[in-house]
């Protein structure tokens, strides 16, 4: 918590952000630090009228505790606006653990039923995170992007990418080729060898989607027997992964067929036109 004695933050920059229907107010504080005005914050997930700071407390304990525990230790919990009246402040991070938190929820079945109301928003918030990440979200919100040192991207790159390729570890999970593999009428089984259009959509939709191409130039190149995932940082290129992998399986899931789940990526993630791919006729068969 923020030491009283000290000066209370200013905010530097100012905007809006816009995802769908949804709208609240993101900030930048003199020194960098990014994050959210968080009265507008709450009220985008549907949380309004007397009580809305207990009940959204409760509900991050229940469904995103992670969340609750950045915002507990939050610096500086009130902020300086440009206006000079003050306002609540949500460090840049507690986007993702909410929205992600929420999903979580649902695919477990412990979303409260009041608590419905949130699977929208917070389903609009991660397919928007997983195409620009939050830090991007912000600066381009708030115009911030234009005020950062030149070699930002350069920056931005290296919290992206490692150095050295780490261990393998598993990223997608079998939920993930469980949808996808149900496209096609297949059945996932747990086999080592994928077919290759699951090889195609997993490139197109989870990775070209998310990463710009820089990026993309720059994994490939690093890339021998290893899988692309292992060259990402964990603390920039893994979540925007895995955000992105949760979007795709749900969009899978939910399709009625292939053609519905492309148009459907194509929209999420604004991909101009369709897939370059040539489907075949399928010839994969899980064993029985």
């Amino acid at each position: 918590m923020n030491d009283m004695t000290q000066p209370i933050p200013r905010v530097s920059h100012y905007g809006t952000i816009r995802i769908g229907d949804l709208e609240f107010d993101a900030v930048v504080l003199e020194d960098g630090t990014r994050g959210y005005v968080q009265r507008q914050l709450l009220q985008a997930i549907g949380f309004t009228g007397k009580g809305r700071s207990v009940r959204f407390r409760r509900f991050l304990a229940e469904n995103a505790p992670s969340a609750l525990n950045m915002l507990d230790k939050t610096d500086s919990p009130v902020v300086i606006m440009k206006n000079g009246g003050t306002a609540n402040f949500a460090p840049v991070g507690v986007l993702t653990e909410i929205a992600a938190g929420v999903v979580d929820a649902v695919a477990n079945g412990t979303l409260h039923t009041q608590r419905q109301g949130a699977v929208a928003p917070c389903c609009a918030i991660l397919r928007a995170l997983a195409k620009t990440g939050e830090v991007a979200l912000i600066d381009e919100a708030t115009g911030y992007q234009y005020h950062r040192e030149p070699d930002a991207l350069q920056d931005f790159i290296g919290k992206i990418l490692r150095n050295t390729c780490a261990t393998w570890e598993h990223r997608f999970k079998p939920e993930y080729y469980d949808a996808t593999f149900s496209l096609f009428g297949w059945k996932y089984e747990g086999k080592k060898n994928k077919p290759m259009v699951i090889g195609q959509i997993t490139a197109r939709w989870v990775y070209e989607s998310v990463f710009p191409a820089g990026i993309m130039n720059e994994l490939r190149k690093h890339r021998g027997e290893e899988k692309l995932h292992q060259w990402l940082t964990d603390e920039g290129g893994l979540p925007l992964l895995d955000n992105q992998i949760r979007a795709v399986t749900t969009l899978a899931r939910t399709s009625t067929d292939l053609a519905d789940f492309n148009n459907r990526c194509a929209v999420e993630f604004r991909t101009k036109g369709q897939m370059g791919f040539i489907f075949p006729a399928p010839a994969y068969q899980a064993s029985p």
